[in-house]
């Protein structure tokens, strides 16, 4: 099932599951409705009787409103907590995803030295820019597949604590705005709190295209991996006093 069908079955069953609740209370009357203490006897107990027939009380009434009200809200968790641990078949994290034509990232990439960002993915995808026999010695690039292919795709998370980290343009830096760690443009350690480089993916070239496999995230480079970029390009766009 789609995202797309199993947000159809989501509306159709919150609008059956409500039309069904109303149905209910309009013909459904509580029994004992009426004045209080206020009437005869005798029409206190004709009220009693037409509920007794009707076969429901007034508490009767308000417990099954209740309960169909329950139902109906536990019934919209229950699939909106299904959408949303649905695994989606169009890609995203936790899978193979098809970023676009490599020669045209490749030639895109080396002009602009602008990271693209893949929300789907939740990494920035770069083209390396150390020297491929200088990859091929560090098991993070190894395990990524960085020389045979030229590109990293670097998870946006920091490792120091989690935090989102954007891409400098000024720095040509990755740079976390919560504590100062700072990585390069392919994602090496170079300063701050973070114990190593920026984790990253696997990148494959499949039939001309880019493909990221983000089913396994392989641990940045230890610090004092300097394959390229050893200094920033120009003034940082985070600034914190020891990083």
């Amino acid at each position: 099932m789609s995202p797309t069908e199993l947000a159809g079955v989501i509306i159709a069953v919150t609008v059956v599951s409500w039309l069904g609740l109303l149905v209910l209370l309009r013909t459904t009357s509580p029994a004992t409705v009426g004045s209080g203490s206020s009437g005869s006897l005798a029409a206190r107990r004709r009220r009693g009787a037409r509920g007794d027939a009707a076969g429901v009380t007034r508490r009767q009434f308000l417990n099954r409103a209740y309960l169909a009200a329950v139902l109906v809200a536990l019934a919209n968790f229950a699939l909106a907590s299904l959408d949303y641990l649905w695994p989606r078949s169009g890609g995203g994290l936790g899978s193979k995803i098809t970023v676009g034509d490599a020669q045209t990232l490749l030639n895109t990439l080396a002009t602009t030295r602008d990271p693209i960002f893949n929300s789907d993915g939740f990494f920035f995808l770069m083209t390396y820019e150390g020297r491929p026999a200088a990859a091929s010695r560090v098991p993070a690039y190894e395990a990524a597949n960085t020389a045979a292919t030229g590109f990293v795709a670097l998870f946006r998370r920091c490792v120091h604590l989690g935090c989102s980290v954007p891409f400098c343009n000024t720095s040509k830096w990755f740079e976390c705005p919560c504590h100062g760690s700072k990585y390069s443009i392919n994602g090496e350690y170079r300063a701050g709190p973070a114990p190593r480089g920026l984790d990253r993916f696997r990148v494959d070239i499949s039939n001309g295209k880019v493909v990221v496999d983000t089913t396994n995230l392989i641990t940045g480079p230890p610090r004092g991996t300097v394959t390229s970029q050893p200094q920033p390009e120009g003034v940082h766009c985070v600034t914190i006093s020891g990083a």
